[in-house]
């Protein structure tokens, strides 16, 4: 069975085809998704979450060096452990991470976040499972991207430090 039609006929194949793909991959499928069904998207995301907490996470990373924030962007990605912005991260609701994830799409296209290359391409296990996104009803899509933005992030340090 190819990964779109493992993803197609079950969600949670979808979501466990995204966490094998390498950190890179998973933050492009999440640029492409927000490129091509944003529209679709965009609604839920800020319209159920927090949307100050997300955008107070964003400006964290919109005003680092764009090296920087591609590296937080993997860090969140990878849930290390010892990068702030990934902790307080990992201490969001899933809709918030969801929002997070939609501003950090906006200010890619604005410039305001490091963009994505021009010639980068998804790998076949990614562009299958765009294709089975894009085929997807709404709410299959939004949990699906929930749940890959709930993934991601470390636990809150331990104490009073985030």
């Amino acid at each position: 069975m190819t990964n779109y039609t493992a993803a197609v006929n079950n969600p949670d194949q979808a979501i466990t085809i995204f966490q094998r793909l390498d950190v890179d991959e998973q933050l492009a499928l999440l640029w492409f998704v927000y490129e091509q069904m944003g529209d679709a998207i965009t609604p839920a995301a800020p319209g159920s979450a927090s949307p100050e907490i997300a955008t107070g996470l964003y400006n964290q990373v919109k005003e680092q060096e764009q090296q920087q924030q591609l590296d937080t962007m993997r860090a969140i990605a990878r849930k290390d452990h010892s990068n702030q912005i990934s902790r307080e991260y990992g201490s969001l609701a899933a809709n918030t991470k969801l929002a997070f994830w939609y501003f950090l799409a906006q200010g890619m296209t604005s410039g305001e976040i490091i963009p994505m290359p021009d010639d980068y391409e998804l790998t076949n296990q990614g562009q299958d499972l765009l294709a089975a996104l894009e085929t997807m009803g709404f709410e299959e899509q939004i949990t699906i991207l929930r749940s890959a933005a709930e993934g991601m992030g470390s636990e809150p340090a331990s104490g009073s430090k985030v």
